[in-house]
């Protein structure tokens, strides 16, 4: 007798990449932070619900596929997380697989991208039989209870979906409030088959060396702790130039206006039980302004009253005041605690142009300098190629992370690197205006880009070499990535120190003769 599953949830990694430092990779190996509420609100709701990785299933069994997982189940529900465009085209192979074999198993699409490219996923993909837009705290259980009653799914909020080879659109009509992410647990791991292994394996810079094995992949490619993403809150208050998630974004993709929190009982409830469980160190990713800082300075007392004893990756959008930096240091084990920044630019000028939250490049120093005497190590984030820039203000970028480098103690990791075309970014939204060349307008150009064969940016800066001979595609993207091994390289034996160029080339040759692929 097959056993009975009301909801599986699939998630699928970008499965072929190269890099030469990794060789062939997975990435995207992170369920989004959603997920693991959805899987626990239908299991409260009384669905009986379970969560694969075909990540997970490759690095265990060798086959990136879920229909051995699936043979033996009958299964009413598949939901696929399409939530980071460059898992496009696996999802949609996974997806295609599971209809060929399993033709009755109804599978909808749900996250960011999916949401965004809904009316030609359902008119072009005949394995998706329905997309849930934006959030679907509500509009998953509807679709359960639905299917399983046997009733009709026009009354389904959210959902686009197939009736008689005709595509429906039910309205937006739902976003959640902070009540309802708030409803169910994010730590309910054992929903994960094999969540042991994506707790100790999976983590920072997420990606997974198919020519490694689990214990090389953590010991090249980790940062050494079992790391938990803490979902804090949903929205944004800001819209730079690259990003897909930005205000403008979120009102179009999710119908969200404004940011909406977790209580921050819950969040310490949250970061006690990811604790509990064996994990070392929380990562926090949501600061959409200085309106977050009462909240957090809220939250980390909470933490510390509790004695919640964790090491803390922050993600800081704007530049953390000397009240927040004195909290962090006092609530989080200094020695392995982060804060990351990304500067984007070490041009004054680009940065106000791209970013939202906007700072001094004096300003970012006093500020390094300030979470150094707290004993705070400061990661750093710049990127290459963004609109204003031209080749020669590369070099700025370079001497600037230099400067940094030089001056301070506690910097660890200083990644530069291009930025892909997102979908709902203001530059793919009005490419035009950013004085980019978009190669990506459709989901179909996001897919052929996730394929095995295919790669790119998804745009070039025509004028990026200034008084020099206008640029295609591919000699942008040349430069950018020769400027990136030349001035910018940053690996290092301990992912969590920043090393020179040249230490980076050397050790990027090292990995590559270790993956095998000793002739590229």
């Amino acid at each position: 007798m097959k056993e009975k599953i009301d909801l599986l949830l699939i998630h699928v990694p970008r499965f072929s990449g190269y890099y030469r430092p990794y060789g062939e990779y997975m990435s995207v190996n992170l369920l989004p932070m959603g997920s693991w509420l959805l899987a626990d609100l239908a299991v409260r709701t009384g669905f009986k619900t379970r969560i694969i990785h075909l990540g997970l299933e490759w690095i265990e069994t060798r086959k990136f596929s879920a229909l051995p997982y699936i043979q033996d189940k009958d299964i009413v529900l598949a939901v696929i997380p399409l939530h980071w465009h460059q898992q496009s085209y696996d999802v949609m192979e996974a997806a295609g697989e599971i209809k060929k074999a399993r033709p009755e198993i109804f599978i909808a699409l749900g996250g960011y991208t999916a949401s965004y490219f809904h009316k030609e996923i359902m008119a072009g993909y005949t394995q998706i039989d329905a997309v849930i837009r934006g959030d679907a705290e509500v509009p998953l259980p509807a679709l359960l209870n639905a299917m399983k009653g046997g009733k009709g799914l026009e009354t389904v909020p959210n959902l686009t979906w197939r009736q008689d080879g005709k595509v429906r659109e039910n309205p937006l009509s739902y976003v959640a409030s902070e009540k309802d992410i708030d409803n169910a647990s994010y730590t309910n791991l054992g929903l994960l088959k094999d969540h042991r292994t994506y707790m100790h394996y999976m983590g920072m810079p997420f990606v997974w060396s198919k020519g490694f094995t689990k214990e090389q992949n953590r010991k090249y490619f980790h940062l050494g702790h079992d790391m938990f993403f803490v979902n804090v809150g949903r929205g944004c208050l800001g819209n730079c130039t690259w990003c897909g998630g930005g205000a403008k974004a979120q009102q179009k993709v999710n119908g969200r206006r404004g940011v909406i929190f977790r209580s921050p009982d819950k969040v310490a409830d949250t970061v006690s039980e990811a604790a509990e469980t064996g994990y070392d160190m929380i990562h926090l990713s949501f600061d959409p302004g200085k309106e977050a800082e009462k909240y957090y300075l809220d939250l980390f007392g909470l933490i510390r009253r509790r004695k919640i004893n964790v090491l803390c990756y922050f993600e800081s959008f704007s530049l953390p005041s000397e009240p927040f930096l004195n909290a962090f240091s006092e609530t989080f084990k200094p020695a392995g605690s982060v804060i990351a920044i990304s500067p984007e630019s070490g041009d004054e000028q680009i940065r106000r142009l791209n970013r939202s939250f906007f700072f001094t490049n004096n300003e970012l120093m006093e500020n390094i300098s300030l979470a150094q005497g707290l004993g705070i190590r400061v990661d750093l984030f710049f990127s290459i190629g963004i609109p204003g820039e031209s080749c020669s203000d590369l070099s700025r970028t370079a001497s600037f992370r230099k400067q940094i480098k030089k001056k301070f103690k506690n910097i660890g990791r200083i990644w530069t690197s291009p930025i892909t075309m997102e979908p709902a970014s203001p530059w793919f939204e009005e490419p035009a205006s950013f004085g980019v060349v978009s190669m990506r307008r459709s989901f179909s150009d996001y897919y052929r880009a996730g394929s095995p064969d295919g790669k790119g940016l998804g745009y070039y800066i025509p004028d990026f070499n200034g008084n020099g001979p206008p640029m295609d595609a591919e000699r942008f993207e040349k430069l950018l990535f020769e400027t990136k091994c030349r001035d910018h390289c940053s690996f290092h034996a301990n992912p969590n120190k920043a090393s020179s160029p040249l230490e980076g080339r050397i050790y990027c040759h090292y990995l590559n003769w270790m993956t095998g692929r000793r002739n590229e």
